[in-house]
């Protein structure tokens, strides 16, 4: 299968998507591993780097044929970022949403979401626990 990871957090996506591509699946997301300034501020690229990241992460939702995961942030944690539009980018595209936590976007109630409590219940889900 073909996923995007979304989240806030590098260190728990590069995880989930090292669990998932020992398994077989293929990850789309290349911000895990190449965007080198993501624990810094949005000040921290240029206008051109912002350019480029935000066209690089509509390209990979894109070809997340089978959906975007996206690690929600802890209980009573909100945070701004581009999980959100990419949520929504998948959506647009007809994709599945698989939230690893609680919900915490009014588009997490959308059909198309399923949610899980933690990480090895969605493995589980895709076969793999």
């Amino acid at each position: 299968m073909k996923f995007f990871i979304a989240s806030h957090s590098q260190i728990e996506a590069k995880k989930l998507r090292n669990i998932l591509i020992e398994s077989g699946h293929m990850v789309t997301s290349r911000w895990i591993t190449e965007d080198t300034k993501f624990h810094e501020s949005i000040n921290a690229y240029t206008d051109e780097e912002r350019t480029r990241i935000s066209q690089l992460d509509e390209e990979d939702v894109r070809k997340a044929e089978d959906g975007l995961v996206l690690i929600a942030e802890k209980e009573g944690r909100c945070v701004p970022g581009g999980k959100h539009v990419e949520t929504g980018i998948a959506l647009c595209l007809g994709r599945s949403i698989y939230v690893i936590g609680h919900k915490e976007n009014i588009f997490h109630w959308h059909p198309k979401v399923k949610t899980f409590k933690n990480v090895n219940e969605f493995l589980d889900y895709i076969g793999l626990a």
